[in-house]
């Protein structure tokens, strides 16, 4: 059997400016994090791990930092995007494990309970808590204080991110951050947060800590 080919050079699709082609990107990006949020935390689901009911709290940060773009760009109404914000916030703060004010790196999306990275690392994850905090400040300066409604979601969250010790992670007061702590095994991961890389968001937020900042030293 012989087959022959040529190029197809029509579109296929309708043809997109630059504009909605980015519009476009930044619709499905934000759609990843809203339709497969979890139903009852809204935090975005880990899903490397298999299981359905596994979020994670850094990638709940990047999740949580496009619902302002969402509203701004119509993706979603403002009221729709404070009742998910309503939930997420009232589920970190009064559901979610915290060690020292900070998050696990997973959590169990209905109960809160922690779910471990791995054997030792079942505790507290300050770096995965960093973009989770930076994903609330975010919306908190979005938010209108004059409405009710968004006032109390910014002061939960300003509740949040002055509960979370980042001088306690120095560990006895040394010049630098630590990465894990573990209710069972202490410090044992002993990482040290260093580089510059992904973590210096942490060394950002524990600086300027509006309840438990580190030392100029440390940062």
């Amino acid at each position: 059997v012989s087959f022959i080919t040529s190029i197809d050079s029509t579109n296929k699709f309708p043809l997109l400016s630059d504009e909605e082609l980015l519009t476009k990107v930044q619709e499905q990006t934000f759609k990843y994090f809203w339709d497969f949020g979890h139903p009852v935390s809204g935090l975005a689901r880990e899903r490397s791990n298999g299981d359905n009911e596994v979020v994670t709290s850094g990638g709940s940060g990047f999740g949580i930092m496009t619902i302002p773009v969402a509203i701004n760009r119509s993706f979603i109404t403002r009221q729709e995007g404070l009742v998910r914000m309503q939930k997420i916030v009232s589920f970190l703060k009064n559901t979610a494990k915290r060690y020292h004010g900070a998050w696990p790196h997973w959590l169990n999306g209905s109960n809160g309970f922690t779910v471990p990275f791995s054997t030792k690392d079942n505790g507290a994850d300050l770096v995965e808590t960093s973009y989770l905090i930076q994903g609330l400040l975010t919306v908190r300066q979005y938010l209108n204080a004059a409405d009710p409604e968004e006032a109390q979601i910014k002061a939960d969250i300003q509740t949040l991110w002055e509960e979370v010790e980042w001088d306690w992670f120095t560990r006895g007061a040394q010049n630098v951050l630590y990465w894990h702590w573990s209710p069972n095994y202490n410090w044992e991961m002993n990482h040290q947060i260093k580089g510059y890389n992904e973590c210096l968001i942490t060394y950002f937020l524990a600086a300027c800590s509006p309840t438990h900042p580190v030392s100029a030293a440390v940062y």
